[in-house]
């Protein structure tokens, strides 16, 4: 059964664009989990620095324009909720990633065969 060169090329170019968009979006979930790798870091690292500080010394956070001297323990708890929140998108990004290599492997294997197979024709 022969495909007709119009139908074919048709295809070829819808799977060129998933192709693309792959790329696109691969790169965009790779920036996405590098930003959150270091954000986890930082937070780590803080919360290190800060339990090594006396229970007695307040801390200053930034809200809006104003700082509030807040205690370090009410800090560092915020601080572990807010890793325990980029874990969790982290996660996500990872199974996003995952599926979207997937996707892009997928598209550029139907361009492989379908060139193949025009190939043969």
């Amino acid at each position: 059964m022969s495909v007709p060169p119009e139908a074919l090329q048709k295809i070829l170019q819808e799977i060129e664009v998933r192709v693309v968009q792959a790329q696109l979006e691969l790169t965009s979930v790779k920036q996405q989990i590098s930003q959150k790798q270091r954000d986890i870091r930082l937070n780590e690292l803080t919360t290190k620095e800060l339990s090594e500080v006396p229970e007695t010394v307040g801390v200053w956070e930034g809200v809006g324009k104003m700082f509030l001297n807040v205690p370090i323990k009410s800090h560092i708890s915020r601080l572990e909720q807010e890793r325990k929140e980029d874990q969790e998108q982290l996660k996500a990004l990872d199974k996003k990633l995952n599926y979207l290599e997937t996707t892009y492997k997928n598209a550029k294997k139907n361009i492989d065969d379908i060139l193949g197979s025009s190939q043969r024709h």
